[in-house]
């Protein structure tokens, strides 16, 4: 997955495409991909404003509960650095 497609999975701010974001990010085999894909996750711009940030953690709490391992580590290791 590339940032291009990152950013635009993220934008429209749906669990699936964060999901897909998150999964992409767990598996990422290159390091510059992996720092990169973490980077969109960290600059979603739902995290500058209160709602929607609320979103996004109410998003990342779901997914922290996730059938994939991936998807569930990825999704709590976020929660985790919000506290």
């Amino acid at each position: 997955m590339t940032s291009d497609t990152a950013v635009a999975l993220l934008a429209r701010r749906d669990l699936a495409d964060l999901r897909a974001v998150l999964a992409a990010r767990a598996v990422a085999s290159d390091q510059g991909t992996a720092d990169q894909l973490a980077a969109e996750l960290d600059g979603d711009p739902r995290w500058a404003t209160g709602q929607d940030g609320a979103e996004m953690v109410a998003q990342l709490r779901t997914l922290a509960a996730d059938r994939d391992p991936d998807v569930r580590n990825e999704a709590r290791l976020r929660l985790a650095r919000l506290r």
